[in-house]
């Protein structure tokens, strides 16, 4: 059942390009910008948290009213990541598909590389996307 499934794919391999997405994000300047935002989102909530604790004159840890703003922080926090993971994904998806246009190569399609179990050095694009993804500006801070 599976071997008609299976042949399939040695004919898309030498047409598909492969890119490590968490690789190309990590070293990317949006990527790094990226982190740098969050790590400043998370500065800032943190000093909020201490802030409330403060005001509620030296409560407990385990003070309700400081666990209920732990999880309204936490709340933010997770959101304000989504957001800028989304806009990370929706820039490299965007070049990705700019790179396949041109690409001179005959790929026709471009898989994240955790999907692969091998792949050849030649389907490799990272550099490639890389380069492209670099020259991308964010606005984080921007809603």
């Amino acid at each position: 059942m599976l071997l008609p499934a299976l042949r399939a794919i040695p004919a898309l391999a030498g047409d598909t390009a492969f890119v490590d997405v968490a690789r190309v994000i990590d070293a990317s300047l949006p990527g790094k910008a990226g982190q740098r935002y969050i790590d400043g989102v998370k500065a800032d909530l943190d000093a909020e948290r201490e802030k409330f604790k403060k005001s509620l004159g030296g409560a407990a840890d385990n003070d309700p009213r400081l666990a209920q703003k732990d999880a309204q922080l936490t709340a933010r926090y997770r959101e304000e990541y989504s957001r800028v993971t989304g806009l990370l994904m929706g820039e490299l998806k965007r070049v990705t598909s700019g790179w396949l246009k041109t690409n001179k190569r005959g790929f026709t399609s471009v898989l994240p590389a955790g999907m692969a179990l091998a792949v050849a050095r030649e389907s490799d694009v990272n550099a490639d996307i890389l380069r492209l993804f670099n020259a991308v500006t964010i606005d984080f801070a921007k809603r």
